[in-house]
């Protein structure tokens, strides 16, 4: 038997995939979740699978790091917000939150969208006059309180309200004022939260009011010491523990508190105290010891006696920012750092020992040299080397503003939460979005009605974000054939088992320009042998080449949620597999892409896409494989089916693939899927299901399945495709 004819029967039950061409692996579609949507994904292109569908997808998020406008609101004059407090992830299945306090309130960033409520499932004949009294953890005004709730949710009558399941309730229903000081204590899962008039804590189902216990006092600062937490006010400092509160710190010269924050490393607490400095206490340990008080003034070199802001680096660093720059105790002696002609607004620092200091003229980041693993390593000699007056600092500022991410220089607070950062500026919420690498895993049975064990479909993938250079990508893409059983060329009773594969590896990168366009590029490497295990003597139908995919996307093209794609993948030279004069053509492809998100709200995401893949592969009139740069035009101008002006426009129009999808996302944690294909050349009319289960912040899954609903012979019905996203 030909080789030629034993590749055609190896070959042929996914030639749909690719046909007139030969790699067919170049064109398998892969991951789960775009196959649940009917194969879109050139203008979706937001996980892993970008690579194969568009690289471009790897110049914007969640893919790259990105700077991004959260929630917008005018804050020119003073701040919408006024405090961030995070919960970090702590567990491998936990998703991180933000809370925000604003000028009105509470909102909540759920990791995809904002929330000015808190949801609540009614259980039992439970009635929402009985969901409020938990929330709210009074009885008196609750009459008020459920009408507001029921006007929050839109609930009219009784009727409607003996449908209700779920009950929004509303954030500032109990905290309705400007929020001072709000943290998250990960021990308790508790939120705290400090007003101008009282202290208000939420466990997670009700909140409770402490204005008796600490009368009308102005919170100005709230930190977590274990199972303790230390509340400052515009009139003392106060330690809460076991339901008890004690007042310390009356030997301090000012009872007026702008900022607190806690050592670990060294078990000390800094207190920034108006007009008189910044304060510090080894609490007491035991009932008959004391607590011990210090006080740094200008006289230790700290740079007024007004500090705004404090905070603790990873090496126990303490840093306090002031109007005009920032002090610096090194455990040994203070330092200055001055911002001339700017303010300060806020310190911060995030898990990698980065100081993020908020001014009027944007955000700096300050990597000191001793968080770098040579600087630990020199701050055991830094003492003799100040000494000595010779000091060599390898410190990184990065100062970012208007011009290279932040929308406007003014920024009141800045949090880092994991590797992201938020920013309350003049203009918002704003996000440096600092992305994860991804990996990602896919598998698929192909043609199972045929019932071939080892005919299958691997892919694998993963993308690695390189800060403002874009993304870079590596993946593999491979379809075993399975084993075929011929007979040989003299013996019929000789019989010969071929097995056949195809593996295609490469590398993807993309990169964003301004006006919101990214441009993305692959190198692609392959292998086919369509005859492994041939006899001795004879000749191996195998092949190697490579190919390139150059993709645009587009965001917000006329509308802000529209984005457009444009691909033209798989770009190279020909290949052969036994005879040298006859060359078959690669799969050069043009791919056309849409995507538009219908809804972004707080629980539900819906998005809608559309494809469109257009083989461009075209012969001379001796045969031969026209070059990809005359083959990407004339094999549209001149289809297969022929015709002349709006019927071989039709004809051209009908030789391509057509695919939509949608995909409905609740609560960013379960994905319906569903799509449709259709292929006039390959004769396939197919509707696609899938599903997915975001676990957690991290781990993602998902399913697909194809039922076929034309008259055609239906070989891909049933086909099932199982896919994993991992973030880290």
């Amino acid at each position: 038997m030909r080789k030629s004819l034993l590749a055609l029967l190896i070959a042929a039950p996914v030639l749909t995939y690719a046909a007139g061409s030969a790699i067919i692996t170049l064109e398998m579609p892969v991951g789960a979740r775009q196959l649940g949507m009917g194969e879109v994904g050139a203008a979706v292109a937001d996980d892993a699978t970008a690579m194969f569908y568009n690289p471009a997808g790897l110049a914007f998020g969640p893919l790259a790091d990105e700077w991004r406008m959260s929630y917008p609101a005018d804050s020119k004059t003073a701040p919408f917000f006024t405090k961030m407090a995070a919960r970090s992830k702590n567990g491998f299945f936990a998703k991180s939150e933000l809370w925000a306090g604003t000028a009105q309130g509470i909102l909540r960033y759920d990791g995809e969208q904002w929330v000015d409520y808190h949801s609540v499932t009614l259980q039992g004949n439970a009635k929402i006059k009985d969901a409020v009294k938990v929330y709210v953890g009074t009885e008196r005004g609750i009459d008020e309180y459920s009408r507001q709730v029921k006007k929050f949710n839109d609930i009219k009558s009784a009727e409607e309200e003996s449908d209700v399941v779920e009950v929004k309730m509303p954030w500032n229903l109990v905290v309705n004022d400007t929020i001072t000081a709000i943290i998250y204590d990960n021990r308790t899962e508790k939120l705290w939260v400090g007003t101008p008039k009282s202290l208000f804590r939420f466990d997670g189902k009700a909140w409770k009011n402490y204005d008796e216990e600490l009368g009308s006092r102005r919170i100005t600062a709230l930190v977590n010491q274990g199972a303790s937490l230390w509340i400052g006010t515009d009139n003392g400092l106060f330690l809460y523990r076991n339901g008890q509160f004690e007042q310390k710190g009356k030997v301090l010269p000012s009872q007026k508190i702008n900022a607190l924050v806690w050592s670990e490393n060294r078990k000390e607490l800094f207190v920034a105290v108006e007009g008189a400095g910044v304060a510090r206490l080894v609490p007491k340990k035991s009932v008959n010891d004391k607590d011990r008080w210090s006080l740094f003034t200008e006289e230790d070199g700290i740079m007024d006696l007004n500090p705004k802001a404090l905070a603790v680096d990873s090496s126990g660093h303490v840093w306090a920012s002031h109007k005009e720059g920032l002090s610096h105790f090194n455990l040994r002696k203070w330092e200055q750092i001055k911002f001339e002609g700017n303010t300060i607004n806020d310190i911060s620092v995030d898990r990698k020992g980065a100081i993020w200091i908020a001014t009027d003229k944007g955000v700096w980041r300050h990597l000191p040299d001793y968080a770098t693993a040579s600087g630990r390593k020199a701050e055991l000699e830094r003492g003799t080397a100040e000494a000595e007056g010779d000091v060599k600092s390898d410190d990184e500022w990065t100062h970012y503003h208007s011009g290279n991410g932040l929308s406007v220089n003014k920024v009141w607070a800045v949090l880092p939460q994991g590797n992201d950062v938020w920013f309350s500026t003049a203009n918002g919420m704003e996000q440096y979005k600092d992305a994860d690498y991804q990996l990602t895993a896919f598998y698929e049975k192909l043609l199972p009605i045929l019932n071939i064990p080892d005919l299958y479909h691997l892919y694998g993938g993963m993308t690695v974000p390189m800060g403002d250079w874009g993304t870079i990508g590596f993946h593999v893409n491979f379809v075993s054939f399975g084993s075929t059983v011929v007979s040989g060329d003299i013996d019929a009773d000789d019989l010969v088992a071929y097995n056949s594969s195809e593996i295609v590896g490469g590398v993807s990168y993309g990169t964003r320009f301004p006006g919101n366009i990214g441009l993305g590029l692959s190198i692609k490497f392959f292998y086919s042998d369509l005859s492994s295990g041939a006899a001795a003597g004879e000749e191996e139908a195998t092949t190697f080449g490579y190919a390139f995919d150059v993709g645009i996307l587009k965001k917000g093209v006329v509308l802000d949620k529209l984005n457009l794609a444009l691909v033209l993948a798989n770009i190279g030279p020909s290949v052969y597999y036994v005879d040298k004069t006859i060359e078959d053509p690669i799969p050069l492809t043009w791919r056309l892409g849409l995507s538009y998100e219908l809804l972004a709200l707080a629980d539900y995401k819906w998005i809608v896409a559309a494809d469109y893949n257009r083989e461009v592969v075209y012969d001379d009139s001796k045969g031969n494989p026209e070059p990809f740069y005359i083959a990407c035009w004339k094999s549209i101008a001149n289809p297969e089916r022929g015709g002349h002006g709006a019927t071989a426009a039709k004809n051209s129009l009908m030789q391509g693939v057509f695919n939509v999808g949608t995909e409905f996302i609740y609560a960013n944690t379960i994905a319906l899927r569903l799509g449709y294909l259709y292929d006039d050349v390959g004769q396939r009319s197919e509707v696609d299901f899938g599903f997915g289960f975001m676990i957690s912040d991290m781990l993602q899954f998902d399913f697909a399945t194809i039922r076929d609903v034309g008259d055609n012979d239906g070989v891909r019905d049933g086909q099932m495709r199982f896919g994993m996203l991992f973030k880290f």
